[in-house]
């Protein structure tokens, strides 16, 4: 009897442009957390370039990606208040994308601004190439409605429901009712303190972020892109999920921290 071998995943330090013309296959899902050129400290990437310089480099990576993409695959961008908007319009206007859904990421750990707003969300956009073709698992995605779980209705839908759109204001406010179900997602930011931090990079997206996304729109065996590696939250999703995955990272440290991180979920997964 063949022994079931677990899917591979790999981080390679290359920019994703070369990494993408390099790859032989089309991923059916690719996943971008770009430096957000707000002066962060990275490893051999300088974190804050002229505006018209910044969305030259966006304009190629994102293209680069669409152009590699699966016909029926899926784009999903984290941008920040200040280029979402470019990056949305870059993506539909000039590549030809399809949007599904504009996604906030609450925080529950704010970060503090001066004489202004906290800073409390981050925008996460979802894309398709072809519009009635891709991906998405709404079995995993479902959670009992309130029709369900609060009235006892029997015209509910058996299956529960979808994420639906949702706008909370203070936090106590939010827990109660900031459940998987919404699309407004409160999930707090991996804050320097934090015991699961990994240090080497000035970013690291949720693990529950990251789990949501490759579960919703890739399957078992599925390439899964990282452009911008970072600390490997989504090579650790799918080392856990059984999808295959590729992240590319100009940081050295980061390739090999987060190889390391992957590796760690694999053996906790029993391979």
């Amino acid at each position: 009897m063949k022994t079931k071998t677990r899917p591979t995943q790999k981080a390679v330090k290359m920019d994703c442009c070369d990494g993408l013309d390099a790859l032989e296959e089309r991923p059916r899902l690719v996943i971008a957390d770009p430096p957000y050129n707000l002066g962060q400290p990275y490893e051999d990437y300088h974190d804050k370039k002229p505006h018209d310089e910044y969305l030259d480099f966006t304009e190629r990576w994102m293209s680069r990606a669409v152009e590699k993409l699966h016909d029926h695959g899926s784009l999903w961008v984290f941008a920040p208040d200040e280029w979402v908007s470019e990056m949305d319009v870059m993506a539909r206007k000039d590549l030809g994308l399809y949007k599904r859904r504009h996604i906030v990421w609450a925080f529950t750990f704010g970060q503090a601004s001066q004489n202004n707003f906290s800073k409390s969300h981050c925008h996460i956009l979802y894309f398709v190439k072809t519009k009635s073709r891709f991906t998405f698992n709404e079995e995993v995605l479902r959670v009992p409605s309130a029709r369900q779980a609060i009235y006892g209705d029997k015209r509910a839908n058996g299956k529960g429901k979808l994420p639906d759109a949702t706008w909370m204001l203070l936090r106590h406010q939010l827990e109660p009712y900031m459940t998987p179900d919404k699309d407004t997602w409160l999930v707090s930011r991996v804050c320097g303190t934090f015991n699961e931090r990994a240090k080497h990079s000035p970013n690291q997206i949720p693990l529950p972020i990251m789990v949501r996304i490759v579960r919703a729109c890739s399957n078992v065996g599925d390439l899964v892109v990282d452009l911008f590696a970072g600390t490997g939250s989504s090579g650790v999703a799918c080392a856990t999920y059984e999808r295959r995955w590729v992240g590319y990272d100009v940081s050295a440290t980061c390739v090999k921290k987060s190889q390391a991180r992957v590796d760690l979920a694999r053996k906790e997964a029993g391979f």
